[in-house]
Protein backbone atom coordinates (compact mmCIF):
# COMPACT_ATOMS: atom_id res chain seq x y z
CA UNK A 1 0.00 0.00 0.00
CA UNK A 2 1.46 3.49 -0.81
CA UNK A 3 1.27 6.64 1.63
CA UNK A 4 0.32 10.23 0.91
CA UNK A 5 1.09 12.35 3.52
CA UNK A 6 -0.74 15.55 3.33
CA UNK A 7 0.23 18.74 5.42
CA UNK A 8 -0.06 22.15 5.57
CA UNK A 9 -0.02 25.11 8.21
CA UNK A 10 -3.65 25.97 9.73
CA UNK A 11 -6.20 27.56 8.21
CA UNK A 12 -4.16 25.99 4.81
CA UNK A 13 -7.14 24.05 3.53
CA UNK A 14 -5.92 20.47 4.43
CA UNK A 15 -9.15 19.43 6.03
CA UNK A 16 -10.89 20.38 2.59
CA UNK A 17 -8.50 18.95 0.62
CA UNK A 18 -8.77 15.68 2.32
CA UNK A 19 -12.69 15.53 2.92
CA UNK A 20 -12.35 15.86 -0.95
CA UNK A 21 -9.85 12.47 -1.15
CA UNK A 22 -12.27 10.58 1.18
CA UNK A 23 -15.23 11.35 -0.87
CA UNK A 24 -12.65 9.97 -3.94
CA UNK A 25 -12.58 6.49 -1.59
CA UNK A 26 -9.12 6.72 -0.30
CA UNK A 27 -8.64 6.14 3.56
CA UNK A 28 -7.83 8.91 5.67
CA UNK A 29 -6.38 9.37 9.01
CA UNK A 30 -6.83 12.80 10.23
CA UNK A 31 -4.37 13.28 12.92
CA UNK A 32 -6.48 16.50 14.75
CA UNK A 33 -9.64 14.25 15.10
CA UNK A 34 -7.73 11.66 16.38
CA UNK A 35 -5.78 14.61 18.54
CA UNK A 36 -9.24 15.56 20.30
CA UNK A 37 -10.56 12.16 20.95
CA UNK A 38 -7.39 11.34 22.77
CA UNK A 39 -8.03 14.72 24.73
CA UNK A 40 -11.90 13.93 25.02
CA UNK A 41 -13.54 12.76 28.52
CA UNK A 42 -12.51 9.36 27.62
CA UNK A 43 -9.57 9.88 25.68
CA UNK A 44 -5.93 8.40 27.21
CA UNK A 45 -4.03 11.81 27.31
CA UNK A 46 -6.81 13.52 29.60
CA UNK A 47 -5.58 12.33 32.78
CA UNK A 48 -1.79 13.47 31.46
CA UNK A 49 -2.65 16.76 30.48
CA UNK A 50 -4.59 17.66 33.81
CA UNK A 51 -1.53 16.56 35.75
CA UNK A 52 1.02 18.70 33.79
CA UNK A 53 -1.22 21.64 33.59
CA UNK A 54 -2.88 22.03 36.55
CA UNK A 55 -6.24 23.87 36.00
CA UNK A 56 -6.72 22.51 32.41
CA UNK A 57 -9.63 20.22 33.52
CA UNK A 58 -12.63 20.54 34.62
CA UNK A 59 -15.46 18.31 35.52
CA UNK A 60 -13.50 15.72 32.97
CA UNK A 61 -13.42 18.04 30.03
CA UNK A 62 -10.71 19.56 28.87
CA UNK A 63 -10.28 23.62 28.48
CA UNK A 64 -9.12 23.87 25.26
CA UNK A 65 -8.92 28.04 25.33
CA UNK A 66 -7.27 27.72 28.69
CA UNK A 67 -4.10 25.38 27.14
CA UNK A 68 -3.81 27.70 23.83
CA UNK A 69 -3.62 30.64 26.22
CA UNK A 70 -0.34 28.58 28.03
CA UNK A 71 0.79 28.14 24.95
CA UNK A 72 0.97 31.25 23.53
CA UNK A 73 2.42 32.28 26.79
CA UNK A 74 5.14 30.07 26.95
CA UNK A 75 6.92 28.25 23.63
CA UNK A 76 7.69 25.27 26.02
CA UNK A 77 4.19 24.88 27.10
CA UNK A 78 3.74 23.28 23.54
CA UNK A 79 6.67 21.12 23.41
CA UNK A 80 5.25 19.80 26.91
CA UNK A 81 1.67 19.13 25.56
CA UNK A 82 3.86 17.51 21.70
CA UNK A 83 5.01 15.10 24.44
CA UNK A 84 1.74 13.88 25.87
CA UNK A 85 0.32 14.04 22.82
CA UNK A 86 2.19 12.47 19.85
CA UNK A 87 3.10 9.12 20.92
CA UNK A 88 -0.34 8.73 21.54
CA UNK A 89 -0.87 9.55 18.16
CA UNK A 90 1.66 7.52 16.59
CA UNK A 91 0.02 4.48 17.48
CA UNK A 92 -3.04 5.21 16.51
CA UNK A 93 -1.55 6.37 13.08
CA UNK A 94 0.36 2.68 13.26
CA UNK A 95 -2.85 1.00 13.56
CA UNK A 96 -4.48 2.60 10.72
CA UNK A 97 -2.16 2.22 8.02
CA UNK A 98 -1.91 -1.84 9.34
CA UNK A 99 -5.57 -1.90 9.05
CA UNK A 100 -5.66 -0.55 5.51
CA UNK A 101 -2.65 -2.76 4.60
CA UNK A 102 -4.72 -5.76 5.24
CA UNK A 103 -7.45 -4.70 3.58
CA UNK A 104 -5.01 -4.09 0.21
CA UNK A 105 -5.96 -0.15 -0.38
CA UNK A 106 -3.44 1.07 -3.12
CA UNK A 107 -3.49 4.16 -1.17
CA UNK A 108 -4.22 5.74 1.94
CA UNK A 109 -4.08 9.15 3.16
CA UNK A 110 -2.43 10.60 5.99
CA UNK A 111 -3.51 14.16 7.15
CA UNK A 112 -0.64 15.52 9.65
CA UNK A 113 -0.04 19.04 10.36
CA UNK A 114 3.54 18.53 11.49
CA UNK A 115 4.38 15.85 8.48
CA UNK A 116 7.69 17.11 7.93
CA UNK A 117 8.40 18.71 11.23
CA UNK A 118 8.48 15.08 12.76
CA UNK A 119 9.60 13.24 9.49
CA UNK A 120 6.57 11.21 9.30
CA UNK A 121 6.76 11.89 5.59
CA UNK A 122 9.29 9.38 5.91
CA UNK A 123 7.02 6.75 5.95
CA UNK A 124 5.12 8.12 3.05
CA UNK A 125 5.49 7.38 -0.61
CA UNK A 126 4.49 11.02 -1.68
CA UNK A 127 3.84 13.94 0.28
CA UNK A 128 1.07 16.97 -0.62
CA UNK A 129 1.15 20.44 0.71
CA UNK A 130 -1.93 22.29 0.99
CA UNK A 131 -1.10 26.25 0.23
CA UNK A 132 -3.04 29.50 0.74
CA UNK A 133 -2.02 32.73 0.91
CA UNK A 134 -0.66 34.41 4.68
CA UNK A 135 -3.52 36.75 4.71
CA UNK A 136 -5.96 34.09 3.69
CA UNK A 137 -4.51 31.76 6.55
CA UNK A 138 -4.89 33.90 9.31
CA UNK A 139 -8.65 35.18 7.89
CA UNK A 140 -9.41 31.80 8.10
CA UNK A 141 -8.22 30.80 12.00
CA UNK A 142 -9.84 33.88 12.98
CA UNK A 143 -13.30 33.14 11.43
CA UNK A 144 -13.63 29.93 13.42
CA UNK A 145 -13.30 31.48 16.53
CA UNK A 146 -12.05 31.60 19.59
CA UNK A 147 -8.49 33.29 18.56
CA UNK A 148 -7.38 36.64 17.92
CA UNK A 149 -5.55 37.98 15.44
CA UNK A 150 -2.44 38.02 17.64
CA UNK A 151 -2.96 34.57 18.93
CA UNK A 152 -3.26 33.51 15.19
CA UNK A 153 0.32 35.43 14.43
CA UNK A 154 1.75 33.69 17.36
CA UNK A 155 0.49 30.05 16.24
CA UNK A 156 1.75 30.42 13.18
CA UNK A 157 5.04 31.64 14.15
CA UNK A 158 5.66 28.32 15.85
CA UNK A 159 4.97 26.22 12.48
CA UNK A 160 7.88 25.80 9.55
CA UNK A 161 6.87 28.32 6.47
CA UNK A 162 4.85 26.98 4.45
CA UNK A 163 7.56 28.28 1.61
CA UNK A 164 10.12 25.97 2.96
CA UNK A 165 7.59 23.14 3.12
CA UNK A 166 6.79 23.74 -0.86
CA UNK A 167 10.71 22.74 -1.55
CA UNK A 168 10.14 19.71 0.22
CA UNK A 169 6.64 18.61 -0.93
CA UNK A 170 6.27 16.26 -3.83
CA UNK A 171 2.88 17.88 -4.87
CA UNK A 172 1.57 21.22 -3.92
CA UNK A 173 -2.64 22.13 -3.84
CA UNK A 174 -3.62 26.08 -3.86
CA UNK A 175 -6.56 26.70 -2.13
CA UNK A 176 -6.43 30.22 -1.60
CA UNK A 177 -8.79 30.79 -4.77
CA UNK A 178 -12.44 28.92 -4.24
CA UNK A 179 -13.47 25.73 -3.82
CA UNK A 180 -14.05 24.71 -7.30
CA UNK A 181 -10.61 24.85 -8.36
CA UNK A 182 -9.33 23.29 -4.95
CA UNK A 183 -11.73 20.41 -5.95
CA UNK A 184 -10.37 20.55 -9.50
CA UNK A 185 -6.53 19.60 -8.41
CA UNK A 186 -7.67 17.28 -5.82
CA UNK A 187 -9.71 15.36 -8.93
CA UNK A 188 -6.52 15.27 -10.87
CA UNK A 189 -4.78 14.03 -7.93
CA UNK A 190 -7.45 11.43 -7.16
CA UNK A 191 -7.32 10.23 -11.10
CA UNK A 192 -3.61 9.89 -10.86
CA UNK A 193 -3.50 7.47 -7.51
CA UNK A 194 -6.23 5.45 -8.81
CA UNK A 195 -4.28 5.24 -11.86
CA UNK A 196 -1.01 4.48 -9.82
CA UNK A 197 0.72 7.25 -11.99
CA UNK A 198 1.18 9.51 -8.57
Amino acid sequence: MKILGVTGGMGMGKTTVCSLLRKEGFPVFDADHVVHQLQGSDGKALSLLAKAFPGSVHDNILDRSYLRKLISQDRHNLKKVESIILPLVDMERKKFIQFWQGKRKLWCVLDIPLLFEKKIDQVCTKTLLVNAPKQIQKIRIINRGGMSWQQAEILISHQLPNSLKCQWADRVIQTGLNRAYTYIQVKRLAILMKKDQL
